[in-house]
């Protein structure tokens, strides 16, 4: 659940490099062909089926709970935060280059030097402290979803056995199966009866907005 979709730092982050070793087209192999997974539907009134093997979809699972709405939300004003803070960086520091390209005429060579350096080095660290923000709203939604699964697997296991099964595979790595062996909606209606959404389980950090002043120490 990455927040990429919620920022815009396109003028602010670098784009990445070309990956190191590759490969051509002549070394390129042919992907296998994904095959789709396929459930076969059952009567509406059926009851859970037990039986041997399970299946459970990990991304529903988590989208479906009330955890994962709650961490979802999170995301969204997070995000929404940091690229208004983004925006008006953006502005401020473009409007302090047209100033500084104005004053360029005026001023002597070498202090317009210092103040054109000075000035690259604090935008410089504006983008550095824009992606660390950005790289902790995600860390913290990584850890998030993380401690969700593992609050989850002991629930998991207590109705893998209530319906006498000995595995649980992830719906979407097999080809056929019975819909009556999913046991995903059920799950997420214990998970949010037990666990609810899960506030507070994993702080989100202090998200540092703030610019550097010119001049100051960085406050962080």
């Amino acid at each position: 659940m990455r927040i990429a979709k919620w920022i815009g730092l396109c003028a602010l982050l670098a784009l990445p490099g070309a990956a190191a070793g590759q490969q051509t087209p002549e070394q390129e192999q042919p992907a296998a062909p994904e095959l789709p997974s396929r459930t076969i539907q059952t009567p509406a009134n059926a009851k859970p089926l037990t039986a041997p093997i399970l299946t459970v979809d990990q991304d529903v699972l988590f989208a479906a709970s009330d955890w994962g709405n709650r961490t979802q939300r999170v995301l969204e004003q997070e995000g929404s935060k940091i690229e208004t803070e983004n925006q008006r960086l953006a502005a401020q520091l473009s409007a302090e280059e047209a100033t500084l390209t104005e004053q360029r005429g005026t001023l002597d060579p070498a202090e317009f030097r210092r103040r054109a350096e000075a000035f690259d080095t604090r935008a410089t660290e504006v983008r550095r402290q824009r992606a660390q923000v950005v790289q902790d709203l995600n860390a913290w939604a990584e850890a998030d979803r993380a401690a969700f699964y593992r609050a989850a697997l002991p629930l998991m296991g207590e109705m893998m056995q209530e319906r006498n099964a000995v595995a649980v595979l992830d719906r979407r790595t097999v080809f056929v199966s019975m819909d009556a062996i999913d046991m995903t909606q059920d799950l997420v209606q214990r998970l949010n009866a037990e666990l609810g959404d899960g506030s507070g389980t994993v702080p989100l950090p202090v998200l540092d907005g703030k610019q550097p002043r010119e001049g100051a120490p960085d406050d962080r």
